[in-house]
């Protein structure tokens, strides 16, 4: 395992993540896995789903083409729990404890926001929560 150093964006310091082994990646309670483009990342993303309690799919245009580096923000309702990254897939399986959470995504100027609730006992059997941008 390795931690991801603190650093510094616009002069605020973003929390350490902790990447775990299997590529998933934990942060104050929430872990997420990005990837999806590829027989090799498609392939573990389909292995890592059912583990998972919740699927984005990050899309552009009427014919929804796959989208990669979104920014994404995954918050608890509570505020307890939150974490930020730069989706590098058009996929993103999370891992959340039960409760509500909001989902900010920003892509380019345009921004989206989502509600998501999880409930105990509902790991892999949610349909993907699509976000989809305008083509750019």
């Amino acid at each position: 395992m390795k931690y991801i150093k603190t650093l510094l964006v616009f002069g605020l310091a973003a929390s350490p993540a902790l990447v775990l082994a299997d590529g998933w990646v934990a942060e104050q309670g929430l872990s997420h896995l990005c990837g999806g483009v590829g027989d090799e990342s498609q392939s573990q993303m389909k292995t890592e789903e059912s583990a998972s309690d919740a699927q984005l799919v990050l899309t552009a245009g009427p014919d929804r083409a796959y989208l990669s580096d979104v920014k994404l923000t995954v918050t608890s309702t509570d505020k307890q729990h939150s974490t930020s990254w730069q989706a590098q897939g058009p996929i993103c399986l999370l891992k959340l404890p039960q409760g509500n959470y909001t989902i900010n995504a920003t892509y380019g100027d345009e921004h989206r926001a989502t509600e998501l609730n999880i409930k105990s006992g509902k790991t892999g059997n949610s349909p993907p929560l699509i976000i989809n941008f305008k083509p750019s």
